[in-house]
This record gives structure tokens, C-alpha cells and sequence, in this order.
């Protein structure tokens, strides 16, 4: 379980990569990848790619990082796989968030 954080100045987007098991254990780090960041940027990126497993503190981790990003700023939830994407969809996050 882990998370790598990557950002494009250029391009304005800041990417989260999370590896392994989406839960609770990673809530410092998850909040630290976004709160640290030296500047807000117009996109953030939550690779879900190589996601195994979520829980509810993951979807609770996913709002709070809605409410701390500017209103302006897209977070796009991208590569989930079905199983995690269904549940996204189920908890209605396609209305926060733009899942691809």
C-alpha cells in the first residue's frame, strides 16, 4: 500500500497514484498528497489503476479531499477496475467526481 504523488506544472495537473489497498492505513498520506501541494492546480488526477481493494474511509477519504480542492478544480477518478468503479457509481460519486 502506497501512494505516489506526480505533478505537471505545465499542463496544471497534479496526479495521486494509489497502489494496493485503498483504505483507512493510507489517510495521512492520502490527505498529505494533496494538502502539501506548493500551489492548487486546475486538475487532480486520483490513479485508482492498480487498486486492489477500497473501503468506506477510502469513499470518505475521496470527499474530504472534494470539500479541502477548490470549487474550481476538476478530480478525475481514472482506471478503477469494475468491481471498485461500480461501487463509485452506486455511492453516486459521478456526481463530485469525474470517473473514467
Amino acid at each position: 500500500m502506497s501512494i505516489s504523488i506526480t505533478v505537471n506544472d505545465a499542463k496544471d495537473i497534479a496526479t495521486i497514484t494509489i497502489i494496493g489497498s485503498f483504505d483507512f492505513s493510507l489517510f495521512n498520506e492520502f490527505r498529505a498528497g494533496y494538502s502539501d501541494l506548493t500551489k492548487p492546480y486546475k486538475t487532480y488526477v486520483v490513479d485508482m489503476s492498480m487498486v486492489e481493494y477500497l473501503d468506506s474511509a477510502a469513499l470518505g477519504m475521496l470527499l474530504s479531499m472534494r470539500n479541502a480542492i477548490d470549487a474550481d478544480s476538476n478530480i478525475q477518478l481514472t482506471g478503477a477496475n469494475a468491481f471498485i468503479k461500480n461501487i463509485l457509481m452506486i455511492s453516486r460519486f459521478d456526481k463530485r467526481f469525474d470517473i473514467q
